[in-house]
Order: structure tokens, then C-alpha cells, then sequence
């Protein structure tokens, strides 16, 4: 129950994290600090405006912890105080740990865990990428962290759920308004994995809210990955949050063109370690990729092995239905056709950066093949399969 005291400590807007601890650790508990005399108080060496704050809120909020506590029961939150044994130890290694989390799903306090961010408007390409990273990270026992929003930290989660474990920091109050996409993603995690934020429970997402949950994202693993970001992308604060606590900034290179990777390419050029596969990353935590996944590998990826194209980058469409190519396509069509999704688009530029063996200006050519051949079809400089 003393958390709860804790929790409702916190929501005196005067009162930060490290107030918060401060005020706690000067009474010994939760409760002692929540029920202390307003002498007391004063004697605790926060600033009197804090204090004349938290005495305000707590007289107009008197059955505060009950009800807090009450609520959780209902909604099947747990709540874990940086007092708590299962408060996970790297995280009180940061400059500002939260000194409090709500979470559905089960911590694992001493778990590896690596994180994975980017742009919410990725490309296929980064799609790919992010999904790979995340099913074999995760199925190589890592515990994958993102923050749960639409593009590529969606896709890292969708990965690591096909295989392990993933924890989604969010960046609003659990019971926060979500879409019903969301919403379905964060049950999914919560069976398996953990959705976690600091903030109260029906605080709506905002500008500010964000980089909030990014340094917790940061601070909760060893490593972190960029995979797609542009110039300004809040993927490139996390990536700051992780060099200030002394994280590892790993990044993925895209494409030199693309507006989506500027911010990848300045990271490299300012020193991050680049990678290209998920066994670069398994090597820095001195593991290797499984020999077998639960998820069964789809029969593009393995035509994708035998045929030479990187299987690091390469087109993901284990869940879609593709048809095969044409059997009298060249050889090197039928490579290309590989890496065209069915459902989704990608560009000439993304198909030269999943393969090694096909020139620039081969690619147009190959690509009039496929189209002449009704294989594929072109919108806007985008590809995609051509419906049955």
C-alpha cells in the first residue's frame, strides 16, 4: 500500500521526480511523507512554494492513495515505486530515473533489453528492417523496447511479439484515450511483455509528454537502435538521452536520398556505431541468432537466403499470400520480385539497398520485365505485386 501513498505524493504538480524521492527517503515511507505534519514538512528542505503546493492538493485530496489504490485493483495496473525491489536497476542508473511507473504486464527486473525507434512515417524499407530486428533480437532472448507509436516503433514490436518479449513505454497515462490499433497492440504486449508510463493514468498524450517517455526508453536498455529517422525526428532525442547516461547508439543506414534517413546518416557521421543485421547487434551482447525461430520462416525469406539477396534488409511478407514469379522470368527479375511486397509499396531506391547484385541502371529494365509480364504494378515511383 505505501506505493500508493507514493503515487499520490506525486501528483502535486510542484513535486518532480527527485522532490518526490527527496521528500520520501526524508520520512522513511510513502505514508509517513503523506500524513507528515505541516512542521514537519517545512523542516524537509524542499522549497516552501513545494510544499505549500503538496499540503494544498493533499487537504483537497485527502482518500487519494485509497482511491488510486482501488482503481488499479479494478483495472488490473500494478504500480512499481523506485523503493520497489522490482524496479529495474539500470533505470535508477540515469540522470532523472521516474520515481514511479504504472505498468500492465509483468516486469522482468533484470532483463536484456534493446531499444529500437524511429519515424512514425517510415518507409517500407524501414518497416522491413524494424520488423527483422525485432523477431530476431527477441528470439535470441533480448527483450525489445520502443514506445509503442505508429511506424517503427509499432513494427519493432510486432517482431519481437512473433518470437520473445517487448516492452512498450508509452507516452500518456495508461488509461488514456488510444485508437483501437493501439489499443489491440498494447493487449497483445501486456500478455507477454510489459506497457509501462509515469505518467497519471488518464494523462493525455502532448508535445512534452514525449520526450518524457524517451529517456525512459533509453534507460531501460544497454543499447539502442535508430532505424529510420529524419532530420528533426524525436527518434534523435532518444538516441541523445542514450549517449548522455552512456548507452550505445546503434544505427541502421538508409537510403542517401531519402528525407526519412538524414537523421541515421548524421548519427553515423557524429560517431555512432553503424549495423546492418540483427547478428551486429547479438554480437555486442555476445549472443548469437537461434539456429531455430518459433515463427516459421515464409518461403520468400527463404528464397531470399538462397538466392544471395541480404536477409538483414530484405522485404519482409511472411504474412502475406504471395504468388510465385512468372517461370519465365531472368534470373535477376525473379530476385527483384522477391523483394516487391503484395499489400504494401516500395521504392526503386529501397530495392537497391536490400541487394547487393542489381545496378542502378539495371533496375529500371528489370522493372519494365516485371510490369510487361503483369507481375507488377507502379504508382507514383512506387512499386507493389500485381493482384490476382
Amino acid at each position: 500500500m505505501d506505493k500508493y501513498f507514493v503515487a499520490s505524493i506525486a501528483g502535486a504538480n510542484s513535486l518532480g521526480n527527485r522532490r518526490v524521492k527527496r521528500l520520501v527517503e526524508f520520512f522513511g515511507n510513502g505514508r509517513a511523507a503523506w500524513e507528515a505534519e505541516v512542521a514537519d514538512l517545512k523542516n524537509s528542505g524542499l522549497p516552501s512554494a513545494s510544499i505549500e503546493s503538496f499540503i494544498e492538493w493533499r487537504n483537497s485530496h485527502p482518500d487519494a492513495p485509497d482511491r488510486l489504490s482501488d482503481y488499479c485493483e479494478r483495472k488490473g495496473f500494478g504500480l512499481c515505486t523506485i523503493f520497489d525491489e522490482d524496479y529495474p536497476p539500470i533505470l535508477k542508473e540515469i540522470s532523472l530515473p521516474p520515481v514511479l511507473f504504472y505498468y500492465r504486464g509483468k516486469i522482468s527486473r533484470d532483463a536484456e533489453r534493446v531499444g529500437i525507434v524511429g519515424t512514425r512515417n517510415n518507409t517500407p524499407y524501414g518497416k522491413n528492417v524494424a520488423q527483422e530486428l525485432g523477431r530476431k533480437l527477441a528470439a535470441a532472448g533480448l527483450t525489445i523496447v520502443s514506445g509503442a507509436a505508429r511506424g517503427i516503433d509499432t513494427f519493432a514490436h510486432t517482431g519481437a511479439l512473433e518470437t520473445g518479449r517487448t516492452v512498450a513505454v508509452l507516452g500518456q497515462g495508461l488509461s488514456a484515450r488510444c485508437s483501437r490499433e493501439k489499443k489491440k497492440l498494447l493487449d497483445q504486449i501486456a500478455e507477454n511483455g510489459l506497457v509501462m508510463s509515469e505518467f497519471s493514468l488518464k494523462t493525455e498524450a502532448n508535445e512534452g509528454t514525449f520526450p518524457t517517455r524517451n529517456r525512459i526508453i533509453s534507460g531501460l536498455c544497454r543499447t539502442v537502435i535508430v532505424v529510420e529517422a529524419g532530420e528533426k525526428s524525436g527518434a534523435l532525442l532518444t538516441s541523445e538521452f542514450a549517449a548522455m547516461d552512456s548507452r550505445e547508439v546503434l544505427v541502421v543506414p538508409g537510403n542517401v536520398y531519402s528525407e526519412k534517413s538524414i537523421g541515421c546518416h548524421n548519427l553515423i557521421r557524429d560517431g555512432a556505431t553503424l549495423i546492418k543485421n540483427a547478428q551486429d547487434v547479438l554480437e555486442y551482447y555476445n549472443l548469437d541468432v537461434p539456429k531455430k525461430i518459433s515463427v516459421p520462416p515464409s518461403e520468400n525469406a527463404i528464397r531470399n537466403e538462397e538466392s544471395g539477396i541480404r536477409n538483414d534488409i530484405a522485404v519482409n511478407n511472411s504474412k502475406l499470400q504471395l504468388k510465385p514469379p512468372p517461370a519465365n522470368l531472368s534470373d535477376k527479375a525473379a530476385k527483384i520480385f522477391e523483394l516487391i511486397p503484395a499489400g504494401d509499396f516500395i521504392t526503386g531506391d529501397e530495392i537497391l539497398n536490400v541487394t547487393d547484385e542489381i545496378s542502378p541502371h539495371e533496375l529500371p529494365k528489370i522493372i519494365l520485365e516485371l510490369e510487361i509480364k503483369n507481375c507488377v504494378v507502379e504508382d507514383a515511383g512506387r512499386y507493389t505485386r500485381k493482384s490476382n
